[in-house]
């Protein structure tokens, strides 16, 4: 039986626009990709040659549950490098993309009838990330003549006292 919060899930459009932009090029028809954020570009070759030699040596295995320690370690010096911010490899959580950082986070930091604000217009899939934790997304209008960010009062109108800090 599944659950009642995944059926509650909508479909995520851009997904679908995907599938069936992949079927109409299986039917020879050209398509100019615009629904995911994914680059028109094969990886570097540096990263291909950097890909193979992991490959070879084996690694190819799970790695620690948060991350390849060699790589959390770099991505803390990189912190400190490019912002000033001393971060140990500790605190750095890798993942497989955004996406499941945000609902991993979600999770961590969510509980049922909290109250989230997000942005609208926003990424289609925080809605969906928000109440799968069990949580209520309260859009906030953004606007385009603000470079898309917050408004303050428009923030201010939709506190209550299931917001968290």
């Amino acid at each position: 039986m599944i659950a009642q919060r995944v059926k509650e899930i909508t479909p995520f459009i851009v997904m679908e626009v995907l599938e069936k932009a992949a079927e109409m090029e299986r039917q020879g028809i050209n398509i100019i990709h615009m629904e995911v954020g994914e680059p028109d570009f094969d990886v570097p070759k540096c990263v291909a040659k950097a890909v193979q030699h992991a490959f070879d040596e084996g690694r190819t295995h799970y790695t620690h549950s948060l991350g390849d320690p060699e790589l959390r370690n770099e991505i803390s010096k990189r912190y400190l490098k490019e912002y000033g911010v001393e971060i140990s490899p500790e605190q750095v959580v890798v993942t497989s993309g955004s996406s499941p950082a945000i609902l991993l986070t979600l999770g961590i930091l969510c509980d049922s009838d909290d109250e989230i604000i997000l942005s609208d217009p926003g990424y289609a899939c925080y809605e969906n990330f928000i109440k799968f934790v069990g949580a209520t997304p309260v859009k906030v209008p953004v606007f385009e003549e603000d470079g898309f960010q917050y408004r303050p009062s428009e923030i201010k109108k939709q506190i209550t006292s299931k917001k968290k800090e």
